[in-house]
This record gives C-alpha cells, structure tokens and sequence, in this order.
C-alpha cells in the first residue's frame, strides 16, 4: 500500500480549500448575513475549525466581512451596505 507524497497531500488540502471557500461564499452571497454557528449549521461535512479558517482567508482577502460581538462572529457579504 503506497503512501501520498507531501506534494500530493498539500495539493489535495489546497483544492479542498478552494472548494470550501466557494462553498462559504455561496451561502454568505445567498445570505447577505449569517452567522457563523448558522454557517456551521448548514455545512455539517465540514468542522467549526475548518469553516472558520475558510471565513479567515476570505476575510483577509476582502471577500466577506467578519465581525465579532462578545461571543458570536457573523459575516457580510461584501454586496451588503452596512
């Protein structure tokens, strides 16, 4: 039984990530708001800590709008007018 290379497993992360992220900004463009748990909520494939980090890249980039309240993190569409 062979084992996946780095490269192959990096690849592999590296397309599941893109495809998380599109899966993300689906639901936020469907959305306009939503909240993280309720992000979390409608994609039980994938864990908090993945979402999340999903969430961080595309708000680094500006795609979505992240904000945190206390205890809860919603996120907006960049189309949103806040």
């Amino acid at each position: 039984m062979s084992r996946p290379s780095v490269v192959d497993s990096a690849t592999s992360r590296s397309i599941t990530g893109k495809a998380l992220e599109d899966l993300v900004l689906s639901h936020i463009d469907e959305q306009a708001v939503i909240g993280l748990d309720a992000l979390v909520f409608l994609m039980p494939d994938y864990s908090w800590s993945q979402i999340f980090h999903a969430v961080d890249r595309l708000a680094r980039r500006g795609e979505v709008t992240l904000r945190r309240h206390r205890f809860e993190y919603t996120l907006f569409s960049t189309q949103y007018a806040a």
